[in-house]
C-alpha cells in the first residue's frame, strides 16, 4: 500500500500530466474537435430517454442510494470525496446511463468549489475510457451497490444524506427495492412513492455497455492506436513542455508509442 507521500506525489504528478495535457488545447473540455478524445456514440440528446436520466443523476434522484448520496452532497456542499467522484462518473457515462462526459463535467463544474478545468476534464475523459487509459472494458465499471457497500458497510453515509432510507434495515440500504412492501411501508421508504424506482438496472444496461465497448475496442483495433502521436510536431501539440526540453524528444521515442 502506498504511503502519503507517495499517494499524494501521484495525484500531483496526474494535475500536472492534466495541465500539460490542456495548456495547448482549447477543445480539451469537449469531445467532437478534442484530438486525444475517443469519439463515443453516447446517448444522443435527442432522446426521449436523455433529459429524464441526466436530470436524475445531476438531482440524486436515480434510485440507486449511493450514487444519490453523492449527487446531493455535491449540490448541497460543493465537495465530494475524489473516489465518490469516479463512481458517480462512471454511472454517468460507460457504466449505466451511457451519457456523454461532457455533461458530467459541465455539472461538476458548476457545483465543485474545488473545480480546476484541466483536471476534472481530464479525470472525465479518463472514468468515461475517452482518453488517458487503455482498459476499454466495462467489466471494470463501478457497481452503484457493491462500490458503496464496501466503503461504507452500515450506510451511514448514505443515511446522512438520503433521508428517504435512513429507517430501512442496513441490509437494504443500498439496493431499498429488494426490501418486501412490509419493510417499506414501516421504514415510510416505498419504492415509486417515497423514493423513486432505479432509472436503470444495472447489471442489465452494464452488461449492454460492455457490449458495445467491445465493438469500438474492436473497431479501435484496425486503426491508429489510441491515441497516439505520429511524430515529434504532433506529439508537441498534444502535450506541453518547456523549450529546454524539446531537443530531448527524439523520434524514437515517439516511435515507440506507434
Amino acid at each position: 500500500m502506498p504511503s502519503l507521500s507517495q499517494s499524494v506525489t501521484s495525484q500531483l504528478i496526474w494535475r500536472e500530466y492534466f495541465y500539460t495535457m490542456s495548456v495547448d488545447n482549447p477543445y480539451y473540455a469537449e469531445m467532437e474537435r478534442n484530438p486525444i478524445c475517443l469519439k463515443i456514440n453516447w446517448l444522443p440528446r435527442t432522446d426521449p430517454t436523455h433529459q429524464k436520466k441526466l436530470d436524475s443523476w445531476k438531482n440524486g434522484m436515480t434510485g440507486y442510494p449511493f450514487i444519490d448520496a453523492v449527487m446531493r452532497q455535491l449540490r448541497t456542499e460543493g465537495w465530494v470525496h475524489h473516489v465518490a467522484r469516479n463512481a458517480v462518473a462512471c454511472f454517468l457515462t460507460r457504466g449505466d446511463l451511457w451519457i456523454s462526459w461532457e455533461d458530467g463535467l459541465k455539472h461538476f463544474l458548476k457545483y465543485l468549489l474545488d473545480a480546476d478545468w484541466s483536471v476534472c476534464a481530464g479525470n472525465w475523459m479518463y472514468v468515461s475510457s475517452s482518453a488517458f487509459e487503455q482498459l476499454f472494458d466495462c467489466t471494470f465499471c463501478i457497481c452503484p451497490v457493491s462500490f458503496g457497500r464496501r466503503f461504507d458497510p452500515y450506510g451511514e453515509y448514505v443515511k446522512r444524506y438520503v433521508n428517504e432510507v435512513r429507517k430501512l434495515p442496513v441490509e437494504y440500504i443500498y439496493e431499498p427495492w429488494t426490501a418486501s412492501i412490509e419493510v417499506q411501508e414501516q421504514a415510510g421508504c416505498v419504492i415509486g412513492r417515497d423514493y423513486p424506482e432505479r432509472i436503470v438496472d444495472h447489471n442489465l444496461v452494464s452488461r449492454e455497455n460492455s457490449t458495445r465497448m467491445e465493438s469500438i475496442r474492436k473497431e479501435l483495433l484496425t486503426g491508429m492506436p489510441h491515441c497516439c502521436p505520429t511524430n515529434t510536431e504532433e506529439l508537441m501539440k498534444f502535450m506541453w513542455l518547456p523549450p529546454d526540453l524539446h531537443k530531448h524528444i527524439s523520434k524514437t521515442i515517439v516511435d515507440e508509442c506507434q
